[in-house]
């Protein structure tokens, strides 16, 4: 049976004395033993003293100083505790097993945090102050925080990189088109392969250019596959959303709708595009004040079941986990953060995003009028602006998908068509039906 709160409370907090003692040992007896213990820090020391100690030892053996229990006591400036690593020293037969016991002190010193991070909601849970969501919340974002693995982050070798590329190679080849996930945009999705998974794609217009319905349609596409697709909305309501793809897909006017002029063959049609949405694999998040920890938690929660896609609508709505910051940093700290997501749970995150008004100006918009943040185009992947665009004889589409930004491929401009009444874009029949995008509409 589990112990009460209280009495966990009164306890000394999990630490291994022996295995961090060991460990300073052994880096006294052989300095270069610190290239082995990169995952570690002075932190994750429970002892005051050998956390002070291994963070000048680092110090230390990064400046190339030579290491030893004397320079360790100039470096302090002090020689009280001197002889207490000298014992330290000497109880260490050998230093073979630091990386050993740096595992366990870095082990240890993750049940601390989560620990305190137990405390803590105990505490808040006691005082039943603020929402309960709040808490869980921010409870859920240090958890996020925690690397479950010592190993993680640590350098690999171009040799092991190139056999992963391999492997993702033959597993193309295998199933015969992109490992991307498809947008149903044919031009799209054979130009650039789809939305990758790990990839943070950001799409960005003016206001009623059609972004929403174009993340939509992408959602719908998949969905309608039996594909899982997490919509985010911060904007409109799921039922709004789903009268809008009724209505793309039956190709009665939205106008129709609002306005009740809808005769018997409209009603029809939008009640069978009703009908087929019972089958789509579509979870839609209507909350107008969701936060990134509350996206990763309902990400976290689908990726279980097979998620595929999830997008957020849109950006600048995003609640901010720091409200003192400057408005440029929280931006900055909502794309990283969806970022670090879409890498984590290895997804494709489709993120909508407002241009500034300087985009009204220009024919052609320019990844410079990303609204509020130079953060959105650094830490984005693929950076899509969606534009107006003035039919002529010889380019007779009314709107372009411009691919400003692709870490991993090309840019240009895409031709598209808007339908504003059934909200709706297409691409004009230019491509070749190839078996790989055949096989996307599968």
């Amino acid at each position: 049976m589990s112990k009460p709160t209280s009495e966990i409370i009164d306890q000394m907090p999990p630490a291994d004395p022996e295995a961090e003692r060991w460990v300073i040992g052994s880096i006294i007896m052989r300095p270069s033993v610190l290239d082995e213990l990169s995952f570690l820090a002075a932190a994750d020391f429970c002892d005051e003293t050998l956390a002070a100690v291994f963070g000048a030892l680092v110090d230390m053996h990064r400046r190339s100083e030579p290491i030893n229990v004397a320079m360790l006591g100039r470096h302090f400036g002090t020689d009280d505790w001197v002889v207490q690593i000298a014992e330290i020293v000497h109880a260490v037969p050998h230093s073979q097993d630091a990386v050993y016991c740096g595992r366990i002190v870095k082990r240890v010193a993750k049940f601390r945090e989560l620990r305190e991070i137990g405390l803590t909601l105990a505490g808040n849970a006691h005082r039943a102050e603020g929402e309960p969501e709040e808490v869980l919340e921010c409870v859920e974002t240090e958890l996020a925080g925690i690397k479950l693995s010592a190993g993680d982050g640590e350098p690999v070798t171009l040799a092991n990189a190139a056999a992963e590329a391999i492997i993702r190679i033959d597993e193309i080849q295998q199933r015969g088109k992109s490992a991307g996930l498809p947008t149903g945009l044919p031009s799209f999705d054979l130009d650039q392969g789809g939305l990758f998974p790990g990839e943070l794609t950001i799409l960005a217009a003016r206001t009623g250019l059609g972004k929403t319905s174009l993340a939509l349609q992408v959602a719908a596409h998949n969905a309608q596959r039996g594909r899982l697709v997490y919509f985010a909305s911060l904007e409109m309501s799921a039922s709004e959303l789903s009268l809008r793809l009724a209505c793309g897909e039956s190709g009665v006017s939205n106008r129709l709708v609002r306005t009740g002029q809808l005769n018997r063959d409209n009603t029809t049609a939008l009640s069978a595009a009703l009908a087929r949405q019972s089958t789509a694999n579509l979870d839609i998040h209507d909350r107008a004040a969701l936060t990134v920890a509350a996206i990763r938690r309902e990400i976290r929660k689908r990726v279980k079941r097979g998620l595929r896609l999830a997008i957020v609508d849109y950006l600048q709505l995003v609640q901010p986990e720091d409200r003192r910051l400057h408005r440029e940093q929280q931006v900055a700290g909502i794309v990283r953060s969806l970022k670090e997501t879409a890498r984590e749970y290895d997804v494709p995150i489709l993120c909508l995003c407002q241009l500034n008004r300087a985009a009204d100006t220009d024919d052609v918009p320019r990844l410079s009028q990303l609204r509020e943040s130079g953060a959105i185009e650094q830490d984005a992947d693929v950076v899509l602006l969606l534009s107006k665009h003035k039919p002529t004889i010889d380019e007779p589409h009314n709107s372009t998908l411009t691919i400003a930004k692709n870490r991993n491929g090309e840019t240009g401009p895409l031709r598209l068509d808007w339908d504003g009444p059934t909200t709706r874009f297409s691409c004009p029949d230019t491509a070749p039906k190839w078996r790989e995008f055949s096989e996307y509409e599968r």
